[in-house]
Formats: structure tokens, C-alpha cells, sequence
């Protein structure tokens, strides 16, 4: 009988191999609160692009080449001279009949997050401590609000994804034997016993998780995040979204010469956006969301399985700015005095109506006042460009008044 305790020992440890796995998640877990000072988020980064506007137009080298030569001889009669013909041949033609219009209301914002933990080494042995070197930021939720009344909402990602990762958690092969030999009399007999147990054992595990997610409303761009194991969150995101200004229509001066030398200039449409309620800098709410894992104790060793894990829930908000007024104006150049009055010289069409004299850039308006101070006009006589005629401030204008009025080159905002 003294060998039937080993015996029934022998067949338990057998049992206990063969049903136990070698794979764990921790060795314990614990939701320990809030703690609002283990995550920080700062926007590194933010930037405002020019949105190049979806091409929907039909051009000359987009027609086959019967409809390309009909054209060509309709854009010969219309336009005879040599620099309208050229100008018109690169033009971009609506089929529906509607004139594409220059959009400056549209914006491409891009911003990078940089997302970091606290980490504090002198008390990495500190039992009270909340520091240790396997922890980890496990799930972040970004969200970036842009006020109502700045007329300003986001229209679509530009460079986005939902991604989806596989993680191979575990791999594991090994091999166990055991052999339990027990022999005695107990009953006046010989009796016997004996097991033998290999175990093979090998483990491919694999987890869903969610790598990058998000959403986006007029006033709120919102990103989601979730680790894994050893997966820490820290690091950057990026973002590149589109914006839409409150805007109005605009009238531009496109000037340019003929092949005689003569000053021709064609007006253009363009969106701009509505400035009497426009700050100096716009901010956003942006706010961070996180699950923090810290490991208590099991973190000497790689493994996790052994760990004991304590989470902690966080926030942080903050208000962040995101550009200023000279990021999202119009680059556009008019010709005026210093201080005051740079709308006071004027257009004035066949159709009657005035305009600001105002041009897409800083060459274009450079070019027209060269034209003005050097082309040998009577600096007494009201100036007119083919049926259009300038006036300065209500008045007849003349190149006399461009030396009386100081009048320059200057930006229009």
C-alpha cells in the first residue's frame, strides 16, 4: 500500500500536464481608477495645403482627333490673336456648360499628433509607484473640435484608413516526458505498475485587434487606437483632412501682353472665404482619451503570462491652435497706398460694375504696375484697357496719381 500515494500522485501529475496550457494573458488583472498624469498629447504639427479641386473638366487633348481639329479652328476664329489662341488651347472646358470657379475656401489641413508616457525610473522598485519597464499606453481615443462659430467644418479625409493588423501571439513547442513506475506486495502478491506520458505541444494564437480607426463630423475629427502585447501606443499619428470655409465670390485681373505688345487682361472667378468674422489664430479642443497599463509586478521577464497588471483610465484636454489668418487667406496683391486705401483703385467693366483691381499673385500685380509707370501713357489722361477703365477712388484715375498717391504693390489682406 505505501506505493499507491505515489502512484495516484504520478496519474494526477499526468493529468495536469496534458490538460494545462502554456499560454497566459497575465497573471492577474485590476481596473485601479483614473490618472490623468500618465498620457500627454501635444500637436506637433499642423499645416494648411491648397487643395487641388477634382478635375471634372474636358480639355483639348482629352477630345479624339476629328473633335481636337474642330476645335482648334473655333479657338482660331474666336481668338485671333496669338496669346488668347495659346491661352485658350490649355483652357479646361465644363461639358454641363457650368464655368469652373478657383476655390480659396477649400483647405487641406495636415497635422501630426505626438502621443508620450510618463516615465519615471528612480521609482521603478517603488511598490506605490506607477512606473515599470513593460508598461504601456493600450487604447487611445483622439478627438480634435473645431468651434461652430468659425463658419469652418471638415468635409473628408485625404489620407486615411481603417487598418486591421493580425498579431501572432504566441508560438510554442516543447516536449515533456514522464514516467511513473511503482512496484510491491500489498496482498501477499506481486503487483505492478507503470506509465509513461510525452507530451508535444505546439501553439500559433492570433488576435484581431484594432490598429487604426475614426470618424468625422462637420465640427469633430475623432481617431481610435488600441494596442497589443508588447504593443506601446506612444509615438506619432498623422491626419490629413479637408476644410471648408464660409466663402464668396471674388473678381480677379488676369493681365498678360498680345504678341504687338498691347496690355489685355481677362477677369477671373474665385471663392474666397467670408472675413468679418475671422480671428487672428483659430484653436481647436483637442482631447485624448487612454487606457494605461501599468505591470505591478512579473515585468523582469518578457513573458506576460506571470504579470501582474493594474489599469488606469485617463483624459487630457487642451486647447491647441491651428493656424492664423495669414495660413488660409488669399495670396492676392492689389495696387493701393501704405497705410489706408488699398481698395481704393478700381475697375470698371463694359457692363458697368466696378471691381477691386486685385491679382491672383505678387508678379501678375508687379507686371500691370511696370505697365503703368513705364508704358509712355499721357500721366494726365484717364487710363483705359480696352473697354475697362480705372478709376481711383471714385474718380477717373491717371499714371500722374501713381507718383502723388505714393501708390505700390501690396498684399490685399
Amino acid at each position: 500500500m505505501r506505493y499507491k500515494p505515489f502512484l495516484l500522485a504520478g496519474l494526477f501529475v499526468l493529468f495536469w500536464m496534458s490538460s494545462c496550457t502554456s499560454v497566459k494573458r497575465f497573471q492577474s488583472v485590476e481596473c485601479k481608477g483614473r490618472d490623468n498624469a500618465l498620457v500627454d498629447v501635444e500637436l506637433f504639427r499642423s499645416s494648411l495645403a491648397i487643395e487641388a479641386p477634382p478635375r471634372q473638366e474636358m480639355n483639348l487633348w482629352n477630345l479624339s482627333a476629328n473633335a481636337q481639329t474642330r476645335l482648334v479652328q473655333i479657338l482660331d476664329e474666336r481668338y485671333p490673336d496669338n496669346a488668347q489662341f495659346m491661352s485658350a488651347l490649355s483652357r479646361d472646358y465644363r461639358l454641363d456648360g457650368e464655368s469652373h470657379m478657383e476655390d480659396f475656401a477649400r483647405k487641406e489641413l495636415l497635422m501630426v499628433f505626438s502621443v508620450n508616457r510618463k516615465r519615471d525610473y528612480p521609482r521603478i522598485n517603488d511598490p506605490a509607484g506607477r512606473f515599470s519597464p513593460a508598461d504601456r499606453i493600450e487604447y487611445l481615443k483622439l478627438s480634435l473640435e473645431i468651434p461652430e462659430e468659425y463658419r469652418l467644418k471638415f468635409t473628408r479625409w485625404n489620407r486615411y484608413a481603417t487598418e486591421y493588423g493580425e498579431l501572432e501571439i504566441a508560438d510554442v513547442s516543447f516536449s515533456r516526458s514522464l514516467e511513473l513506475d511503482a512496484a510491491g506486495d500489498p496482498w501477499g502478491m506481486d503487483a505492478g505498475a507503470k506509465a509513461s506520458l510525452n507530451r508535444n505541444e505546439r501553439q500559433v494564437i492570433e488576435a484581431r485587434y484594432l490598429k487604426l480607426n475614426g470618424s468625422l463630423s462637420d465640427t469633430q475629427m475623432v481617431l481610435e487606437e488600441e494596442g497589443t502585447r508588447e504593443m506601446d501606443l506612444t509615438g506619432n499619428i498623422s491626419a490629413n483632412v479637408s476644410l471648408e470655409f464660409e466663402g464668396f465670390p471674388e473678381r480677379v485681373v488676369v493681365p498678360f501682353f498680345s504678341d504687338s505688345g498691347e496690355l489685355v487682361i481677362q477677369f477671373s472667378d474665385v471663392l474666397v472665404p467670408a472675413l468679418e468674422w475671422v480671428p487672428d489664430t483659430l484653436f481647436a479642443t483637442m482631447t485624448l482619451e487612454y487606457i494605461f497599463r501599468h505591470v505591478q509586478s512579473g515585468w523582469h521577464t518578457y513573458a506576460e503570462w506571470d504579470d501582474r497588471v493594474e489599469y488606469y483610465e485617463g483624459l487630457v484636454k487642451k486647447q491647441v491652435p491651428l493656424f492664423t489668418k495669414a495660413d488660409y487667406l488669399p495670396g492676392f496683391y492689389c495696387i493701393g497706398e501704405e497705410l489706408e486705401g488699398r481698395d481704393a483703385l478700381k475697375i470698371r467693366g463694359e457692363n458697368g460694375k466696378e471691381y477691386m483691381l486685385q491679382f491672383l499673385d505678387y508678379p501678375a500685380a508687379s507686371r500691370f504696375f511696370d505697365w503703368l509707370s513705364n508704358s509712355g501713357l499721357d500721366p494726365m489722361r484717364p487710363v483705359f484697357i480696352g473697354t475697362s477703365q480705372l478709376f481711383f477712388k471714385g474718380r477717373s484715375f491717371n499714371p500722374a496719381q501713381i507718383q502723388q498717391e505714393q501708390l505700390k504693390v501690396l498684399p490685399v489682406y
